[in-house]
């Protein structure tokens, strides 16, 4: 089986791809095995768990590829909403083990250091500060403090709460011990040292090296548990609405009756029709079914942490009342409170984690359960929503007023009921108690009008509605009413929806489970809300992600033209590798070149040299008149120095006023 899942899942893949459609190989895996329940597959006569041919794995690829391009069909929204929350759960539970064994395998680690023959290495003491610093380690990882390796101010907390119960004294003694004991005697550490940190805190002091206490994650869980039974309720609503839907559609036709083609054609519309609500009634009952076991989880593992959180915090107020204002308190006394306190913490972690895990399937929930896009429950137009909504009040009122009378016992019914209850096999006049099929039966009253019994068969749905199917060949999802009691056969708790449907299971319960189981075959994805195993194990959703955990491979190609007709040729193209290797290697080397040139005398003369210059340019200005300007000379000599006897030296001073405009 698990060879042909994945021959299919890769066929199926090939082609999703080619039509530009992304598959989850788990949900065509999923859907492969329904088919194959089913019994649908396009090629008869084969199955799942037998070899497969070539021809037979292509088939089936391109049916399964068919159906998974339908995004909108409700019946594959059920199928991925199936496969794909199991798949969360086993990731998430693997997420746990897989933190949980990296602890134990760091813890037990540094226990068979510490435990070991050749624990302590050296007698001096700081081999001895060394072996009681691997000790701390080890108590802060068994404990689930591990900031406190890291973060300096936290390990000095832990430091002193190991240290007030073993000092770095008490080595000594500690490895005169067996390895056994020597376990024992760390386990017990780590709680003390646990529980003298949570003591801490609790005074304010400290409290670094600890996880969140319960006060940080208890709110969010409430909130969590809120929203899940928001949506339970919202879901329920929209199986109210799809059942009055239901309610409303004409009777099936008889198989002889004879019809023309128009009325064959309406019929056929019609049928479709049913087939989509009854899907959709499947899809919100599997929606309905996933919210309530993940609130039926969610509830036990809140009232756990909150009973461990009680238990938790009286036992620290013993602590306290235990120390109260004494400076020294025998450790008979509070070890044992202390131990307690520790192996509390460590529990009531566990519960909180797993708190966050369930947030994260929440998550995962809300996206697979929203609602199909083309569900009739989603308004179509604006202008169709008042109508449509008017037809759904009217539907939905019909429907509550069938439903308050089936709500009503019949006197058949009420008298084949006190026949169980007086132990009588007496049946009544129109076969409401079967003497040969009501045997074991047992009558249970309810308890409360609104909720159902817990641990019902069947998940709670109705075993009469599925058996009798009033509303055509498909099976019908429907809840079970609280207020009429509930009727306990082979050990198992059975509710009803309707008296009709009470009555048919007190005429044959064995006729009913049957009608059931057959159901169940037709429609493999009835086992999933029901909590029947499959018709086929080849349709268990676990067999389904075992054998879709391996390596999935997938052939894939592409085809080109053999000669391409291109327009633009390139003359310089080079179709040779290795040439244009050579090309790349010639480029490179020369990025590593150079070109040098030297001149000589002989060179000189043989090179042709030109050198070209701009003349000067003669330019000329003239102008109409022609003016000059010039500063008076001034000239001194002595006069008389040569001459007849009577001449007389003097001195001659003169300004010449030469080229004065007054002069032209």
């Amino acid at each position: 089986m698990e060879d042909n899942l994945k021959r299919i899942v890769a066929e199926t893949t090939r082609l999703c791809r080619e039509r530009g459609q992304k598959v989850d190989p788990f949900v065509a895996a999923y859907v492969a095995s329904l088919e194959d329940a089913r019994g649908s597959l396009d090629v008869p006569g084969v199955r799942l768990d037998s070899k497969l041919s070539a021809e037979s794995v292509a088939a089936i690829g391109k049916q399964i590829a068919g159906i998974l391009l339908r995004g909108a069909d409700p019946r594959l929204k059920t199928a991925m909403m199936q496969v794909l929350m199991e798949a969360a759960y086993k990731q998430q539970r693997e997420l746990v083990e897989k933190e949980t064994t990296e602890q134990q395998e760091r813890a037990g680690m540094l226990q068979r250091a510490i435990t070991g023959p050749r624990a302590l290495k050296g007698n001096s003491a700081d081999a001895y500060d060394r072996f009681y610093k691997l000790v701390l380690e080890a108590v802060c990882v068994e404990a689930g403090m591990e900031a406190a390796v890291q973060d300096q101010a936290a390990n000095a907390e832990v430091r002193a709460a190991l240290e007030s119960v073993f000092p770095v004294s008490g080595v000594a003694r500690f490895l005169t011990l067996s390895e056994a004991e020597r376990l024992a005697q760390l386990s017990e550490l780590a709680r003390i040292a646990t529980g003298i940190c949570l003591y801490n805190r609790s005074l304010g002091q400290g409290g670094a090296a600890l996880p969140a206490a319960a006060a940080s994650y208890l709110p969010q869980a409430h909130r969590l548990l809120r929203d899940i039974n928001r949506c339970c309720s919202d879901v329920s609503e929209q199986l109210v609405r799809l059942h009055a839907m239901v309610s409303q559609l004409p009777p099936p036709p008889a198989a002889d009756d004879k019809e023309t083609a128009a009325a064959s054609a309406a019929a056929g519309e019609e049928e479709r029709r049913r087939a989509l609500l009854h899907a959709e009634v499947l899809n919100r009952g599997q929606a309905l079914q996933l919210y309530e076991s993940l609130k039926a989880d969610l509830q036990e593992g809140l009232d756990a942490a909150q009973q461990l959180d009680t238990e938790l915090e009286h036992t620290i107020l013993q602590v306290h009342d235990a120390v109260g204002g004494s400076s020294a308190v025998g450790k008979e006394v509070v070890y044992p409170l202390f131990d307690r306190l520790g192996a509390l913490h460590t529990g009531l972690h566990q519960e909180l984690r797993m708190l966050v895990v369930r947030q994260r399937l929440y998550d995962e929930l809300s996206g697979l359960s929203a609602l199909p896009p083309n569900s009739v429950l989603l308004p179509s137009t604006p202008s169709s929503t008042e109508s449509g909504a008017s037809k759904r009040s009217t539907a939905v009122g019909t429907s509550t007023a069938a439903d308050a009378l089936a709500e009503q016992l019949s006197e058949t019914t009420l008298a084949g009921l006190d026949a169980l209850e007086n132990g009588s096999r007496a049946a009544s006049g129109d076969g409401a108690a079967d003497a040969g099929g009501s045997g074991g039966l047992e009558y249970i009253r309810p308890t409360s009008p609104s909720q159902l019994q817990p641990g019902l068969a069947l998940a709670g749905f109705c075993a009469g509605t599925l058996a009798r199917r009033p509303t055509g060949r498909y099976p019908l999802l429907r809840r079970a009413n609280p207020r009429l009691g509930y009727l306990a056969y082979q050990d198992k708790v059975y509710g009803f929806a309707t008296n009709a449907d009470m009555q048919a299971f007190l005429a044959d319960p064995a006729g009913c489970l049957a009608e059931v189981d057959g159901a169940v075959r037709r429609e493999p994805l009835l086992a999933r809300p029901l909590g029947l195993p499959p018709p086929r194990t080849t349709a268990d959703v676990h067999a389904v992600l075992q054998a879709m955990s391996g390596t999935l491979k997938v052939d894939f190609g592409c085809q080109t033209p053999v000669h391409f007709l291109e327009r633009n040729m390139d003359k310089d193209y080079e179709w040779n590798v290795w040439a244009l290797r050579r090309r790349a290697l010639a480029l490179a080397n020369l990025r590593d070149k150079a070109t040098h040139s030297a001149q000589t005398a002989e060179s000189h003369f043989k090179r042709e040299n030109e050198t070209q210059v701009w003349r000067p340019r003669d330019a000329t200005v003239q102008t109409r008149v022609s003016k000059g300007q010039s500063m008076p000379r001034k000239l001194q000599y002595v006069a008389g120095l040569r001459g007849a006897p009577d001449v007389k030296m003097n001195v001659v001073r003169l300004e010449l006023e030469l080229g004065q405009p007054h002069q032209h």
